[in-house]
């Protein structure tokens, strides 16, 4: 296992233009979402009663509010500009990741070149893949709804409700992991040319040494995450900036890691 973690963290390191098109992506896409919530919060917080004024006053801020929401079409632009973002992302994530799969499989290719030739032949076939891995995500979520509206009315406090629902989230959290494994060995197959029974077949057979790597290389994101978060909050000003800034490449690359950590274990047992 330890080879294959070497020898992902090496292939992580020759994928230079992935990495920063994966930093890049999600660096534009944070600014987007900044940017629209800001021009929604900002001018309400403006709005928000001060201090000084009485409980009163606060009540009736909430009231109109409620009163815009539910009896105006005050929030309609909104939603519409959501679902406008939401299906910017269902397309540019899985368009991404053909780039990013198939630089993984043609290495002798120039970077750029093959990126951009692995989002035009795989864009659609990932599209696809893409969009059954969200239905196959969010399907369980009405049993897990059930279960909390059950939980609801049987226990008389919180915590007991979430002692009663920690199994259930706990299986749907390791349902995620499962699907988005799966997914990940279908994409390899994609970009390979190899069938999905052949993905299958592969991820039966190694779900022991993949679930190792997954825990490992996700373990090592997770440290350096609490460890940057951490001096982020010890050493305000502009170096935690900076180092947050640097720590999101760093996050990117680590992202790329646990795939070709995963894509040394598919090209030592595929052929």
């Amino acid at each position: 296992m330890w080879k294959l973690l070497k020898s992902g963290l090496m292939n992580a390191w020759n994928q230079p233009f992935a990495v920063c098109a994966l930093f890049t992506y999600n660096l534009l896409w944070g600014l987007i979402l900044y940017t629209a919530v800001r021009s929604i919060v900002v001018p309400l917080l403006h709005r928000y009663p001060s201090p000084e004024l009485t409980r009163e006053a606060v009540q009736l801020f909430w009231l109109e509010g409620q009163f815009q929401i539910t009896k105006t079409d005050l929030i309609v632009p909104y939603l519409w500009w959501a679902l406008v973002l939401l299906l910017m992302r269902m397309v540019l994530s899985p368009l991404l990741s053909a780039g990013i799969y198939y630089s993984l499989e043609h290495t002798e290719l120039n970077a750029g070149y093959r990126f951009v030739r692995g989002v035009r032949k795989l864009g659609l076939s990932f599209l696809g893949l893409y969009l059954l891995q969200i239905v196959l995500t969010v399907a369980p979520l009405y049993l897990l709804g059930t279960k909390v509206i059950e939980g609801y009315h049987s226990h008389a406090s919180l915590t007991a409700i979430g002692w009663h629902l920690m199994p259930w989230f706990g299986i749907y959290v390791a349902y995620l992991i499962l699907i988005q494994t799966l997914f990940m060995y279908m994409q390899f197959g994609l970009a390979s040319g190899k069938s999905i029974l052949i993905s299958c077949r592969l991820l039966v057979r190694n779900v022991l040494t993949i679930l190792l790597l997954a825990i490992v290389t996700l373990s090592v994101t997770f440290t350096i995450s609490a460890l940057v978060m951490t001096s982020a909050m010890i050493w305000a000003g502009f170096a935690a900036l900076a180092l947050v800034q640097a720590y999101r490449l760093l996050h990117m690359f680590c992202k790329m890691w646990t795939i070709t950590s995963q894509h040394a274990l598919w090209n030592a047992n595929h052929e």
